[in-house]
């Protein structure tokens, strides 16, 4: 059992696909009841903005954190991960600390993206939009056993999305290349999911 707060300041031009203003959020989870217990928090932080009516550039921060309150050491249940939106070109839940071949998260995960939206490039009737983005992240932090080699290494990646806007609604194909990785990790060149990440 755990308490939770946060707060949202968002002052966007618009939810879906922004083209102006920023949003940043805080969330911290504390422990009421709880056989090991641990304190998370979650910072994000998110800026958009137009380059004439060509380029919509954004900039995104997310950094999150568990730790444990007293001796105890982090549940494995609530041990961090970067999803595929967060660092794309890595399957999901397949970097960071390994042990015994299993991906174990870490007490610490943090990413960086950038991403132009070139909305121009195809035809407006093919409902279609173009995006060019470098991601940056990391997974890092074992508390339970040093010897664990936790792969403190910054992953990057670089690609093309397409946000297509299907009479079922908005589809994503992710074209991804890691520029760098740990020998651990696992990459995917092509990811497909409903909705948009932008």
């Amino acid at each position: 059992f755990s308490a939770d707060y946060g707060f949202r300041l968002d002052n966007r031009n618009r939810a879906f696909m922004p083209t102006s203003g920023s949003i940043l959020s805080f969330s911290q989870s504390l422990p009421v009841v709880a056989d090991k217990a641990a304190i998370s928090n979650t910072l994000t932080a998110s800026s958009y903005k137009s380059f004439g009516e060509d380029v919509v550039g954004s900039a995104k921060f997310f950094f999150t954190a568990i730790n444990s309150v007293g001796e105890d050491d982090v549940r494995l249940s609530k041990r961090k991960n970067l999803s595929s939106k967060r660092i794309r070109g890595f399957k999901k839940n397949k970097i960071g600390p390994v042990d015994n071949n299993d991906y174990i998260g870490g007490n610490y995960a943090a990413a960086l993206n950038f991403e132009a939206n070139l909305p121009k490039i195809l035809p407006e009737d093919t409902n279609t939009d173009l995006s060019i983005f470098l991601d940056f992240g990391n997974l890092w932090g074992v508390d339970y056993d040093s010897s664990i080699d936790d792969s403190n290494k910054i992953r990057s990646s670089t690609g093309i999305v397409a946000n297509w806007i299907s009479p079922v609604g908005p589809m994503n194909f992710i074209f991804s290349q890691n520029i760098t990785k740990a020998d651990t990790d696992k990459t995917q060149g092509f990811t497909f999911s409903l909705g948009t990440t932008f």
